[in-house]
């Protein structure tokens, strides 16, 4: 019987070094179990932020409270900028599908009730004056470069990399705003001009859906020149059986054209997409999804993909 349950050398050597291993495997399991239970997972870690939209009321420098729907990116300093113009009699509500879209692609997008519409209503009722209209490039849109320029002293965005989409009446608008934030002179905060800090020279691109190349008290003739001077990258979308849209669109596609063929390449901007329909501004961007799916790709060329690095945009003068 002892022989049955003796054990040569060999035997009882491997029979060792298997109850080390055991044990060994045992307390490697063991410290990784402490290590899941006391370390959150990495899974978690990794999780990004829930997309949040922020509904705002901004103080415009004559005092007026202007409306606005903020689709915050969970992209932080590299976040790309959209900034979203409604139409005739329209709201900044009718953005929200494709804003949202255009969120979930990493950009952040601030969607404006122009003073008159929406939310942001005048406070006597009547018809918009000629003086309302340039109000809203002065005073609306540079109201929201200052809530993007506090998103980006945050971190939350790099408003350097900023496309407008705008569609009928606001097609103006966002293209004077354009030739104004590019005249910004920058801060007076170095001895070189190439180190100054600039206050604009931001919009990189423009997508404009049935423009109207005429709106009360906007005259875009030299704000279309100096654009096409600046080479910044432009879209034009209407639907070509509406007469009138097609009219106006050919206008400013013509104005903007760089005049001697060899000094364009035919690949380049400006474009003019042509559309078999009849619909007119929002109508022909929520009813055709070619429009919205072209146009989000133009964004993301032109705008999410224009190379520029996060840089503090306070003057030198006011930074800690």
């Amino acid at each position: 019987m002892s022989r049955l349950w003796s054990r040569s050398p060999e035997h009882s050597s491997i029979g060792h070094c298997a109850r080390k291993r055991l044990i060994s495997v045992r307390l490697v399991m063991a410290a990784s179990l402490a290590f899941w239970i006391s370390t959150p997972s990495l899974f978690a870690q990794q999780k990004p932020a829930k997309p949040v939209v922020e509904e705002k009321e901004l103080l415009t420098k004559d005092d007026f409270k202007l409306k606005i729907s903020y689709f915050k990116s969970t992209a932080g300093m590299e976040a790309p900028v959209v900034v979203m113009l409604h139409g005739k009699r329209g709201t900044r509500l009718q953005w929200k599908a494709m804003a949202t879209d255009l969120q979930q692609k990493d950009f952040a997008v601030v969607t404006v009730d122009l003073r008159g519409h929406g939310e942001s209503p005048l406070p006597k009722k009547g018809e918009l004056r000629k003086a309302d209209y340039q109000a809203m490039v002065a005073l609306d849109l540079e109201a929201v470069k200052e809530f993007l320029l506090e998103e980006h002293t945050k971190k939350n965005l790099n408003m350097n990399k900023l496309g407008i989409v705008a569609c009928e009446f606001s097609a103006s608008v966002a293209i004077l705003y354009t030739e104004l934030d590019w005249e910004k002179i920058p801060f007076d905060d170095s001895p070189t001009d190439i180190d100054k800090t600039p206050r604009g020279q931001d919009v990189q691109a423009l997508a404009l859906i049935s423009p109207d190349a005429n709106t009360p008290g906007l005259s875009t003739n030299k704000a279309i020149a100096a654009i096409r001077g600046l080479k910044r990258p432009i879209v034009i979308a209407v639907g070509d059986k509406n007469a009138h849209d097609l009219s106006s669109a050919n206008k400013i596609f013509d104005q903007l054209l760089i005049k001697k063929e060899k000094d364009r390449e035919k690949e380049d901007p400006p474009y003019l997409w042509k559309y078999e329909e009849n619909f007119s501004g929002m109508d022909l961007l929520t009813k055709n999804v070619n429009v919205r799916n072209h146009i989000t790709a133009f964004l993301t060329k032109y705008v999410k993909e224009y190379k520029s690095d996060w840089k503090d945009r306070r003057s030198r003068l006011d930074r800690e």
